[in-house]
């Protein structure tokens, strides 16, 4: 019995050490097999990002030289010295012997704008110009390179001096082999900085500049990237157990090899490591013996870890209401269940009014506080609903199951009264409303997509219908929701079939001279015939269209009106597209491909385009401005602008919006407004021009009040280009002139 007990003993044993020691010695190989695979890894990836580091180190070092080079030749004393009249002392100074004691640069020369030398310089020494015979191969190779781009800088690159504007360095560089020596070789334009002093020709002075690569250098450069027995080999060294990188000339053939013994941290640790990860061998069996003790105790863990992932899954973060995926899953439930006794499904669509400008203007921390407060109101005064989800940003639904319709008109006027009242935030007094749309769901069949959809149609049409109020979906509602896709689809296809169009509204001086005219964009549909600006314009600005259409607008104007001379057109930009990253750059391609002058255009913006500070804007602004294109501020009175906003931005002229000129004719409040718009303009020398003027009447009291420019029905309807043109008497126009960029 005892020795069967001893058996049944062992044998149980077995059955639960034998797996523990099967795993142990699994472990152990797996873990030295693992080791040496990363220890392989490692050195090889090491290896592999010192060789990237190296060739990087190579290519900045020599940038380094040729910003050494550029630091004494780009400068107005160089143009005097080098162009205007050779001074061979400060060519000394300056060049031969600076390059030469603080960078190393033994051979130094000078070629005049014919590329001839006339100065030459080894060791910090003046030297024959004989010398430069060494490096006139390379030197050729650079030269015309370095006149291609003196040649194109005056097209593509703001003029020296144009408003403090240093220009950048005109340069190349090369690596040559010559008498067994290796050089890097330097070819660098001599430039004015600010322009003071310009070259006497088109084409300037060049110096040449050479830095053997020799054991001084390849010293710093291994302290710099910590190298080991860094050595510059021949082209074709290939020595084993070494890195190399190739330095290859002008046409790509290998002049020399930099060789270096790569470093291998993964053998140094595996080196250093060894006692520890024995130890850690015998560390691992313990530890198996507190595996099974410890299987329960992971088992809870993963469990409550399962139940946390579960939530933060189906929960917002931010306010911990359910999100998209548990509403989609509970609004499934509800909408398969029977309706039956009269219970009917209500779901809410609740979207914040205003809630972007709390965001602009005081910050997202400001808008999470809001929304994280209203998310707090929603769950006390909605608590007899099914679900309170938050679908994101602002917008969210609630779910109620209901049997009088009642019930639905409480629950929404609580929402209304929770969301409207206001805030009090670390960010001062929050107020915000709220628009809902209501779909009621009275029969099954119905998809969670479809009556979440009919829910946010309803909510839009409250947003339209003056915000702050209920809507119930009704069929005719997805009615014109098709029939706004229709008209998406129809403006798509405009931008290419010819039904759009421009025309030109003339402005007039006070003796009736047309001095200008704005260019109005017009859709005459195939079907519906003419269709307002103010329907499509804004249906672009919300699907996306308006980039592509501001771009037709814009090629289609400088097409129309590149010849016309003397007369200032004017340009609407949406602020959709003054806040895209490349509009200046696009502007600037299109005017240059029409052969359209910028100074005879004015970009037309509204006040809400410059709210905050976009650094977009300023920059789309200010380029344009640099251009030649002058800047309106169009509809001027009806935003928010300040001072600021005007002067920050430069403006050049603003436009009296058409609703003070139309109260000229109810009361003198309205001409006391536009008198002091005129004033305050005055005050900042900017133009005025006044829009909508419709009768006589209106143009003598704003004459009265010393506006000089005009526009509106009275003084000429819209137009076509050729009709303008007659009118302005630009029928002999000049030729298409090439746009000239400003500095």
């Amino acid at each position: 019995m005892s020795l069967l007990g001893d058996s049944s003993r062992d044998w149980r044993r077995t059955r639960l050490v034998g797996p523990v020691m099967g795993m142990t010695f699994a472990g152990l190989a797996l873990l030295v097999l693992l080791s040496i695979f990363l220890v392989q890894r490692f050195d090889i990836v090491a290896a592999e990002r010192e060789q990237v580091l190296v060739e990087q180190g190579f290519e900045r070092q020599i940038e380094e030289l040729d910003a050494v080079v550029a630091t004494q030749v780009d400068w107005d004393d160089a143009i005097t010295a080098l162009d205007h009249k050779f001074d061979p002392e400060w060519a000394d100074f300056n060049v031969g012997n600076y390059l030469y004691t603080f960078n190393g640069f033994t051979h130094s020369y000078v070629l005049d704008r014919d590329e001839r030398p006339i100065y030459a310089a080894v060791r910090g020494e003046r030297a024959p110009l004989s010398s430069f015979a060494r490096f006139e191969g390379a030197a050729r190779r650079m030269v015309p390179l370095i006149r291609q781009a003196e040649l194109w800088r005056g097209t593509i690159l703001p003029r020296p001096g144009k408003n403090n504007i240093v220009i950048p360095p005109i340069q190349r560089n090369a690596i040559v082999s010559i008498g067994g020596q290796t050089y890097i070789v330097s070819a660098t334009l001599v430039q004015p900085d600010f322009g003071k002093v310009l070259p006497k020709g088109p084409r300037a002075p060049i110096v040449i500049a050479a830095k053997p690569i020799d054991a001084g250098m390849l010293k710093s450069f291994s302290r710099r990237y910590l190298l080991d027995n860094l050595l510059l080999l021949g082209p074709t060294a290939q020595p084993a157990g070494r890195s190399v990188i190739e330095l290859r000339d002008m046409d790509g053939a290998v002049v020399a090899t930099l060789s270096w013994v790569p470093r291998q941290p993964g053998t140094y640790l595996l080196q250093k490591l060894q006692w520890p990860l024995l130890g850690g061998i015998a560390v691992l069996a313990i530890l198996a013996l507190l595996v099974i003790r410890r299987g329960r105790a992971i088992v809870n863990e993963l469990i409550a870890s399962e139940t946390r992932s579960r939530h933060l899954a189906y929960h917002d973060q931010l306010t911990q209401l359910p999100n998209r995926a548990l509403l989609f899953e509970t609004l499934r439930a509800l909408l398969a269940a029977r309706f039956g006794d009269g219970n009917r499904l209500a779901v809410i669509c609740v979207d914040f009014d205003r809630f972007k400008d709390v965001n602009d203007t005081l910050g997202h921390h400001a808008g999470d506080e809001l929304i994280q407060t209203v998310a707090g109101r929603l769950r006390e005064s909605c608590g007899d609903a099914e679900l309170i989800a938050r679908l994101g940003g602002d917008e969210f639904v609630v779910l109620l199951e209901f049997a009088e319709e009642e019930q639905v008109h409480d629950l929404c006027r609580r929402i209304l009264a929770a969301v409207s009242e206001r805030i009090d935030s670390e960010f001062g007094w929050l107020e915000v409303g709220c628009s809902l749309g209501v779909a009621v769901i009275d029969h099954a069949g119905v998809e969670p997509t479809e009556a979440l959809r009919w829910a946010d149609v309803a909510m839009y049409r409250s947003k339209e219908g003056g915000r702050q109020r209920v809507t119930f979906f009704e069929p005719e509602m997805d009615d014109a929701l098709s029939a706004r896709r229709l008209l998406e689809a129809d403006l798509r296809s405009a931008l290419g079939d010819g039904s759009l169009g421009m025309v030109y509204q003339p402005q007039v001086d006070r003796t009736g001279r047309v001095t200008a005219a704005e260019a109005l964009l017009r859709w005459n549909h195939p079907v519906r015939g003419a269709i307002p600006p103010g329907i499509f314009v804004p249906l672009a600005e919300e699907t996306g269209l308006i980039m592509a259409l501001g771009e037709f607008v814009l090629r289609q104007v400088f097409s129309e009106t590149a010849q016309w001379v003397g007369l200032r057109v004017g340009i609407n930009v949406s602020a959709v597209q003054i806040r895209s990253h490349g509009f200046a750059a696009l502007v600037t391609r299109l005017a240059a491909q029409a052969g359209a002058d910028p100074s005879r255009y004015e970009i037309e913006l509204t006040e809400t385009a410059l709210l905050g500070d976009d650094p977009i804007t300023a920059a789309n602004v200010e380029a344009l401005k640099r251009l030649g294109f002058s800047i309106a501020l169009d509809d001027f009175g009806t935003g928010y602008t300040s001072l600021a906003v005007l002067q920050r931005y430069s403006v050049n002229r603003i436009k009296i919006d058409r609703s003070f000129v139309c109260a000229l004719d109810e009361s003198g409040e309205g001409e006391a407004l536009v008198d002091a718009m005129v004033k305050l303009a005055r005050s900042l020398n900017l133009g005025v021009i006044a829009e909508g003027v419709e009768t006589e009447a209106q143009r003598k009291r704003l004459m009265a009040c010393g506006c000089r420019e005009f526009q509106g029905y009275l003084t000429g309807m819209p137009q076509r280009a050729d009709a303008i043109a007659a009118l302005a008497g630009l029928a002999a126009a000049e030729p298409v002139r090439k746009v000239r960029k400003r500095g």
